[in-house]
Formats: structure tokens, C-alpha cells, sequence
């Protein structure tokens, strides 16, 4: 189990999703949180579950979060990975009642047709997706315009920065917790960027 007692017992789990190790250094950050909130692991999808899941989107999903899926499930990775019912477009939320809906402004309106959610920021409604024709992804935040903004180039980004944010609870005995959020968030903004750090957190 992963014990972090200093800033270099951070696991950075992968470059590339599909390199060599990037599932044993996953599955060790995984199955560390599992064991610290004794919780069970979710099961892995299946093929015909992720077909039918692009069936009834009509879009396939980024190769990497499929491989992610296939491997590890709605794995915990300190952010909310929607259940495959609850993954759609983002624009049919408000379909029905758009007058509910943010007032996007014209460069959210340019990409709003190409994005699928796929992860609940924290269950405060805001939302990351994933692009349709790029498998970019962005981020909506329901709080400020513009409500979009790509974040990252791919999942595998958004994926690997999620993972070093949940190895914050993983601190050992005697060490304090903010300084471990510190750790990941230097990490994290060496990585991505200080723009996209705060945006994502703050």
C-alpha cells in the first residue's frame, strides 16, 4: 500500500495509457484508496459493454479510457467516473428545457454538439467530456463563463492528474494532509500548468 511520506513517494502512474506498467502503477494507487476506505474494486467492462454503450451514443470512445474501462471499471480515482447509463451529451441535459440551461456563450456553442460527459467534478455539477472528433477534453463549470474549456489534450491526461490527486489521502502517520495536496498540486502544475490548475480546483 502506498504511504506517502515525502513529495518523491508521489506515483506519477503513466505517460501513455497502454505503456509497459501503466497498469501495475494504477492498480497500486487503486487498490491503496480501496484499502484505506474498505472498499471493493468495481469489475472491469467488457467489449460488448463498451459497444453498446458507443451504440447508443453513436461515438466512439477515446481508445484510452476503453483500455481504462476494460482494465479497471468506474474505478475511485478521487473524481466521479460517470456509470455508463449516466455517460451522454452534454447537450441533451437541457434539451427538453433549455431555458434551464447556461446561456453558452458563442465559443461554448462551437464545441457543445461534440461533447460526451464522462466524469461528475465532485458532484457540484460540474462535468468533465470528453470531444467527440479530438477526444479532447473539456471541463463544464457551471459557475462562470465561458461554461467550456478544454483542459486537456486527452483522458489519459485528465486521468493520470486525478490519480495524483487522490494519492493526497494516502499520507502516512505523522505527515500532514495539506502538505501532500501541496505535493500533488506542484506536481500536477508542472505537468499541465498553473492555468489549468486552478481552473480545475479552484
Amino acid at each position: 500500500m502506498i504511504e506517502i511520506a515525502k513529495k518523491e513517494d508521489i506515483v506519477i502512474p503513466f505517460d501513455k495509457i497502454g505503456e509497459k506498467n501503466w497498469e501495475t502503477e494504477t492498480r497500486e494507487i487503486i487498490q491503496s484508496l480501496a484499502e484505506m476506505w474498505n472498499d471493493d474494486l468495481p469489475e472491469p467492462k467488457t467489449d460488448e459493454e463498451i459497444k453498446s454503450l458507443e451504440d447508443k451514443l453513436g461515438a466512439k470512445l477515446p481508445d484510452s479510457l476503453k483500455l481504462f474501462y476494460k482494465t479497471f471499471g468506474i474505478a475511485p480515482i478521487g473524481e466521479q467516473l460517470m456509470d455508463f447509463n449516466e455517460i451522454g451529451w452534454i447537450k441533451d441535459i437541457w434539451a427538453e428545457a433549455p431555458e434551464y440551461g447556461p446561456d453558452f456563450t458563442d465559443g461554448d456553442k462551437e464545441v457543445l454538439p461534440f461533447l460526451i460527459t464522462f466524469s461528475d467534478y465532485l458532484g457540484n455539477g460540474n462535468m468533465f467530456c470528453f470531444h467527440r472528433d479530438t477526444k479532447e477534453v473539456y471541463y463544464f463549470d457551471h459557475d462562470d463563463q465561458p461554461y467550456l474549456t478544454k483542459l486537456f489534450d486527452t483522458v489519459d491526461d485528465y486521468l493520470k492528474g486525478c490519480l495524483i490527486f487522490c494519492q493526497t489521502d494516502l499520507f502516512k502517520d505523522g505527515i500532514n494532509q495539506r502538505e501532500v495536496e501541496q505535493w500533488t498540486e506542484e506536481i500536477v502544475s508542472g505537468l499541465y500548468g498553473q492555468k489549468t490548475l486552478k481552473k480545475w480546483r479552484y
